[in-house]
């Protein structure tokens, strides 16, 4: 009898193998390993069937160092098995504390990226052509509720996918429960995580809470059922997908730093459509779990003026411009302050900035804004480069009172993306040049002059 479901579950897994296309001869499988029952099972059924598939095996494990001894534990069985099986083992050992509170993720957000992260750069270190993640019908079940419950859109309920461009996931045909049978019979050890058994997250609060209440009331199959459902969905939304392609070439462009999306986009599809691109935008291009908060303050800002700005998380903005929104990661790309020399040059983020003595004969004055020459007779050898303030002012050349920079670049049409990170040249507290666009009067070469400095950026 116990043979007969051992077989069961193996055939389930061959079968499902099979019609997904999941594993060609000669591929080098790596193998995410926790030590927990569903990577257990995943390295046994693989060293079991290695021959069969013709296929080469290698494991990586890694220790969050979240639980102190429990975690060494983990990593000490993990080398046992994996030499007992006569599988390499690659281990590496993650902070995952430090990672989540630098970038403001939950725990379990920043060990899920860093986890990822590890994964693809030892598969291509490695030479490994797919990774297996040993997610189960139970996992897809959980993520499911967790995407209704947070209101994600259609896509959230696809829930996990089969396969993921090099990472596949075989398991997915077998609920949590058949593998812990399977696992008994066989009666292969494995580790538990106690983290698991406690409802501090929202995860654990539905698998151990919630989803049990649903199996017993409701459908003692819930996991297959959702498995099913949620792989429908999973196929559907790659039809849906020529739409979202067409969306994004029409209405959204990249750039360095940034993403542009025409505000006519919001006018153009219904909600379900700009939700899930936004999504999948926030996703690809910033690395945002994207949910309906974030949909919820971006489509304000096609209501609102030109200027106005909402922040989506702490290091992701949204900015309204003319006739686009843009999102950019809310980060200052150079620093603050700067002292330059007559003589020196500089390299501030992207841009290279110098200052130099000239002859006043050589002095040409021409359209180039990045250009510029100025009377420093009254000006020291030392200038302050930095970001504009509110509050600051300059005599813009041609001029003969003085204007708010912030005054100056909102008549000079310069966009909200671009004004933040506008420079200022200063000079014994005086502002000598806005960069790229304006000296001041004030400075500007006359009869009298005796001392000439060309100003340049590039």
């Amino acid at each position: 009898m116990i043979m007969n479901i051992m077989k069961q579950t193996e055939q389930k897994i061959l079968k499902f193998i099979a019609r997904e296309k999941l594993i060609e001869p000669e591929d080098k499988l790596l193998i995410a390993f926790s030590g927990g029952p569903d990577s257990v099972f995943a390295l046994h059924f693989f060293s079991k069937f290695q021959k069969k598939y013709k296929i080469e095996l290698m494991a990586v494990h890694f220790n969050h160092n979240l639980r102190g001894k429990e975690s060494d534990q983990d990593e000490m069985f993990c080398e046992s098995l994996c030499e007992q099986l006569n599988i390499p083992l690659y281990t590496v050992q993650l902070d995952v504390k430090s990672f989540a509170k630098k970038n403001k993720f939950s725990v379990e957000e920043a060990a899920r990226k860093m986890r990822y992260k590890n994964l693809e750069e030892i598969a291509s270190d490695f030479g490994c052509s797919k990774i297996i993640t040993a997610h189960n019908q139970s996992d897809n079940t959980e993520t499911v509720l967790l995407n209704f419950f947070t209101g994600t859109g259609y896509s959230g309920f696809a829930g996990i996918p089969v396969k993921r461009e090099n990472i596949i996931r075989p398991l997915l045909c077998l609920p949590k429960q058949e593998i812990l049978e399977y696992l008994e019979a066989n009666k292969i050890s494995f580790r538990v995580d106690s983290s698991n058994l406690k409802n501090d997250y929202k995860r654990n609060f539905l698998r151990n809470k919630i989803i049990p209440q649903l199996k017993e009331r409701l459908n003692p199959s819930l996991d297959d059922a959702v498995f099913r459902s949620s792989k429908n969905l999973e196929h559907f939304s790659k039809e849906v997908e020529k739409i979202f392609r067409k969306n994004i070439t029409k209405y959204i462009r990249k750039e360095s730093e940034s993403v542009r999306i025409k505000t006519k986009f919001f006018e153009s599809n219904d909600r379900e459509i700009t939700g899930e691109i936004l999504k999948r935008v926030l996703r690809n291009y910033f690395d945002h779990d994207f949910d309906f908060n974030d949909y919820e303050k971006i489509k304000s800002l096609v209501e609102n003026q030109k200027g106005k700005s909402v922040q989506i998380s702490s290091k992701l903005a949204a900015i309204r411009e003319k006739d686009t929104i843009v999102l950019l990661n809310d980060t200052d790309s150079c620093p603050v302050i700067q002292t330059i020399t007559i003589g020196e040059t500089k390299i501030i983020g992207e841009n290279k900035f110098g200052i130099e003595h000239v002859e006043k004969k050589d002095v040409k004055i021409g359209n180039n804004k990045k250009l510029e020459f100025i009377s420093a007779d009254k000006l020291d050898d030392i200038f302050i480069l930095r970001k504009w303030k509110s509050g600051d002012w300059f005599i813009p050349l041609g001029m003969k009172h003085k204007k708010k920079v912030s005054d100056f670049l909102t008549d000079s049409g310069i966009e909200t993306i671009k004004r933040k990170n506008c420079l200022v040249l200063g000079n014994r507290n005086q502002i000598v040049w806005l960069v790229g666009l304006r000296i001041d009067d004030r400075f500007k070469i006359n009869s009298k002059t005796k001392k000439v400095v060309k100003l340049w950026m590039k």
